[in-house]
């Protein structure tokens, strides 16, 4: 286990470590990347095929031919997609990890300690965690979209309806996967940032933190709003009854919360 080192005799509880804008920008970059040439590749290609049968559209054997050049489409992408979500997770779990160091590093050596981190179990199964639950995130952009889009190309042709209808269809769809990817990279950058720095703190025998509310979000939680105003202590290895329900939850852990925490270190709590 990673021991802590003093190196003066005052210090208090750590000041919180939010999730890094950076971060989720570069997340969502990635996602919008694999996105767009996926959205791309989908409106050339069925594009060039409902026009070639525009005029007979509503025939049987029109939806047909459009099915199967879907069906082409889906394999493609949902295989690119599987291809490409592990090295974007893995990439992604490791800025979050070295941010997440950096960041506990820099609040330790402000209260006065130094700090070596260095490999654990816990650690690697936290990073494990988090790289499997994006992989799966990342993969279900794809699934959603081209589900979606496959029904909607489906609908179009069964009621004769023309080009420039699917490809406003399309355009609207598009906004939606991107409002997906977008709501991903700020979500999992929050959980990611949390579960790894309380991942450290427990490595290094800390124990009890403080709920800090974030006063970021346009609809913040009532419950989590006064968890922070009372300053409520927890213990990081169990969660916070924040709701009063009995269910145990840690900063960040609730979609789009931005919640944060104080780590308490024994002796110089405040």
């Amino acid at each position: 286990m990673t021991q802590l080192r003093c190196t003066s005799a005052t210090g208090k509880a750590l000041k919180p470590i939010r999730a890094s804008a950076a971060l989720e920008a570069a997340y969502y970059r990635d996602l919008m990347r694999l996105v767009r040439e996926m959205d791309d590749s989908l409106t050339y290609w069925l594009t060039a095929n409902y026009r070639k049968h525009e005029a007979t559209i509503a025939q049987d054997s029109v939806a047909d031919e459009l099915q199967k050049v879907m069906n082409k489409l889906t394999a493609r992408w949902r295989g690119l997609f599987d291809d490409r979500a592990l090295d974007i997770a893995k990439r992604q779990s490791k800025r979050w990890q070295g941010y997440a160091d950096t960041s506990l590093m820099d609040k330790l050596k402000q209260a006065g300690f130094a700090v070596r981190f260095r490999p654990s179990k816990a650690m690697t199964n936290t990073i494990n965690g988090a790289v499997n639950e994006n992989v799966t995130l990342i993969k279900s952009i794809a699934d959603h979209h081209l589900t979606e889009v496959s029904q909607m190309v489906q609908r179009s042709a069964m009621a004769g309806r023309d080009l420039s209808t699917l490809t406003a269809d399309l355009k609207e769809r598009y906004g939606i996967t991107q409002r997906r990817a977008a709501f991903i990279a700020r979500d999992q950058n929050n959980k990611a940032t949390s579960f790894i720095t309380r991942t450290r703190q427990i490595d290094l025998g800390l124990t009890e933190a403080i709920w800090c509310h974030s006063s970021a979000g346009k609809h913040p939680r009532p419950k989590h709003v006064e968890a922070g105003r009372k300053r409520l202590r927890y213990d990081i290895r169990k969660g916070a009854d924040v709701d009063g329900d009995g269910r145990l939850i840690f900063p960040g852990e609730e979609p789009n919360c931005r919640c944060t925490s104080q780590v308490i270190i024994p002796g110089f709590d405040t």
